[in-house]
């Protein structure tokens, strides 16, 4: 699962962070182009600005998914608009925290190798340190508000944009996950059934069948295993054609369903049904009944009516047995029934 899931985990994380870093980093840079311009701390405009315009190129990166060059941009322009802002105004406005941010986002950049995040980390680590033992103050001071408001302003979209970080990889997780698991559903589908008729498959109807015994015997209930074989079908392939064969499976497909019980294509042209009746009185006509619904059936291909008709075996038990011998016996009155003419339920 592992490469799958983290290429499509991937897709997924970049199409969004992408889109949701470029929004959300061009919308601050324009406020703080605004913000610099009216205090007049032109570098700082000019900065910004110059972020403003990356940001708007980048949207083009975004669309062509060119996500190794939106990150390392992202990273650059972040730690250089960090490290200058933060030199310029000083380290309580709070401009540090977004190299904070980039430190804590590597983590959820996918297809990234371990060693490029350690770097990526120690990188941040150092020069947050440097910022914080050589530009504490500042060189141009602010208003005591406006550095308030400021540095709230850094902390709270800080914690934001690590928000969105957070809820976005989240929610590509869980869709992933979801993907997964509808898939992995449907391959075990596809596993158990049985392609053309859409029944259970021999392996998968012999492990429920084998269930439904213990079951039944655990619960003191008769059951019945019932064989059943569609007569002269290898003759009827040869006149009709194979793909007529197969709409027949299939209608005799669903016939068999209509039973309360299981329905398992055994294999070829051969069914296995399960019942659980209190008799085998009801057992008897509930085959009979489907057995004559099938020799009244007509199957139509290509505008021609055809009929079949089908021989059934049945072995009835009160207590447990291993199904291959239960099978055995039902397969012995199946041949029995057919060297007798076919066409009928078979008991005994």
């Amino acid at each position: 699962m592992g490469t799958t899931y983290e290429e499509r985990r991937g897709t997924l994380y970049n199409d969004r962070i992408t889109f949701f870093g470029n929004v959300m980093a061009l919308g601050l840079h324009v406020l703080f182009f605004v913000l610099f311009w009216r205090l007049d701390i032109t570098i700082l405009a000019l900065s910004n600005l110059a972020s403003v315009l990356y940001y708007s190129l980048s949207f083009y990166f975004v669309h062509k998914r060119w996500y190794g060059i939106f990150f390392t941009g992202l990273f650059i322009e972040v730690v250089y608009n960090a490290i200058i802002s933060t030199i310029i105004i000083g380290w309580d406005v709070n401009m540090h925290y977004f190299i904070l941010m980039m430190a804590y986002g590597v983590f959820f950049i996918p297809n990234l190798a371990r060693r490029h995040r350690l770097y990526t980390i120690g990188l941040a680590v150092v020069i947050y340190s440097l910022l914080y033992l050589f530009a504490t103050e500042g060189v141009t001071s602010l208003p005591p508000v406006v550095e308030q408001t400021l540095g709230l302003f850094c902390i709270l979209s800080t914690l934001l944009l690590i928000a969105g970080l957070s809820l976005i990889f989240d929610r590509a997780v869980v869709e992933v996950t979801n993907e997964l698991e509808q898939t992995n559903d449907s391959l075990q589908t596809i596993a158990s059934t049985d392609g053309l008729t859409g029944l259970m498959n021999r392996v998968t109807g012999n492990n429920r069948v084998s269930l439904a015994i213990a079951q039944a015997a655990k619960q003191d209930e008769p059951y019945a295993v019932i064989l059943a074989d569609i007569d002269h079908f290898k003759s009827f392939n040869e006149h009709h054609g194979h793909d007529c064969g197969d709409v027949v499976l299939q209608q005799v497909a669903q016939l068999l369903t209509k039973i309360d019980g299981i329905a398992v294509r055994w294999g070829g042209e051969e069914f296995l049904l399960f019942l659980c009746k209190k008799n085998e009185q009801e057992v008897f006509l509930t085959i009979e009944h489907i057995r004559r619904q099938i020799e009244s059936h007509t199957f139509s291909y290509e505008g021609e009516a055809l009929h079949v008709t089908m021989t059934f075996g049945v072995s009835y038990r009160h207590a447990f047995e291993p199904l291959d011998l239960v099978v055995k016996e039902a397969d012995d009155r199946l041949r029995a029934g057919k060297r007798a003419g076919k066409n009928q339920v078979v008991f005994s």
